[in-house]
């Protein structure tokens, strides 16, 4: 359990014989964050966010000479509420810690501190993809971030997922290129979308960057054709915090408002003295909201 910092925490750091402490410098701007390669990065204004889905008007008709244009509509769809949620953390030193400790690193408060928002920060990210699939963790149309049966305002249905599961391959990425070529939009006709970046845990680097840096197709047995991936050179974006799986990926597209990261209140550090107890607080804390609107502009594989 945690508590505060006393000399005999960190003993070793009275003996003159230590030279240094091995610590991370994660930068005061997250410059090692993953999470902002792969989700939109926003500012939000106030505690929560709505955004409303409206589909329409659907293909237009024949106007018969001396008749009236036919009559489009649109159709509400479902609300999406992106919340702020506030973090934190504080570490305490005594007093004696702080007049006794001969190396500054022992505590490095700041920069501890600092380094645990922002690793929470990425895993807190990473649990959209963690709960891609899972049932408990839906958007506003009742579906999670990968469905078969993500629902449009007309009642009509459309899938984000891989139509066959298939670990990254040229077939694979060949499958998903179409799929999303034809994808559909709000009112249910084919829009179409194109791929943007691949988001992959850290056991599928090398395929990667097989699949779209070959000049030759990448499949065994056919180094004579050429390797139609290559002209596409999405970014390729290796999330080493995504660990549960080895043969999850995801596509993200063109559409906007997606995976949507909100900044309420950015990483801030404070410090102050506990007089009663002679101690030094050392603080950080940050609020955000994260989640995504439409599904669109993704398409995950559970392989």
């Amino acid at each position: 359990m945690a508590n505060q910092i006393f000399t005999s925490v960190a003993f070793h750091g009275l003996k003159k014989t230590l030279e240094d402490i091995e610590t991370d410098d994660h930068g005061e701007e997250g410059s090692k964050a993953v999470f902002k390669r792969w989700m939109d990065v926003r500012k939000m204004e106030d505690n929560y966010l709505d955004f409303y889905e409206i589909a329409g008007t659907g293909l237009a008709g024949e106007k018969l000479e001396g008749g009236s244009f036919p009559l489009g509509g649109i159709i509400e769809g479902p609300l999406t509420r992106f919340r702020s949620r506030t973090y934190g953390q504080k570490i305490v030193a005594t007093q004696e810690a702080l007049e006794d400790f001969k190396y500054d690193k022992i505590v490095m408060a700041g920069k501890r501190n600092n380094r645990s928002i922002w690793k929470l920060v990425d895993f807190d990210a990473t649990l959209i993809l963690d709960r891609a699939t899972n049932s408990a963790y839906v958007g506003g149309d009742g579906q999670p971030l990968w469905s078969e049966n993500h629902t449009m305002p007309s009642g009509d249905t459309y899938s984000n997922m891989l139509a066959e599961a298939m670990s990254p391959s040229k077939a694979a990425l060949v499958i998903a290129v179409a799929q999303l070529m034809q994808q559909r939009g709000h009112d249910g006709l084919i829009d179409g979308t194109e791929m943007k970046k691949v988001v992959a845990p850290a056991q599928q680097w090398a395929i990667w960057k097989e699949l779209f840096g070959s000049d030759k197709d990448p499949t065994p047995g056919s180094y004579n054709a050429i390797n139609v991936l290559k002209e596409f050179e999405p970014e390729v974006v290796i999330n080493k915090y995504w660990t549960s799986t080895e043969t999850k990926w995801m596509l993200t597209t063109d559409v906007d408002n997606g995976l949507i990261w909100f900044w309420r209140v950015k990483p801030e550090s404070s410090t102050w003295v506990d007089n009663d107890k002679t101690a030094m607080n050392y603080a950080i804390r940050a609020r955000w909201g994260r989640g995504w609107v439409n599904p669109r502009a993704v398409l995950g594989v559970d392989a």
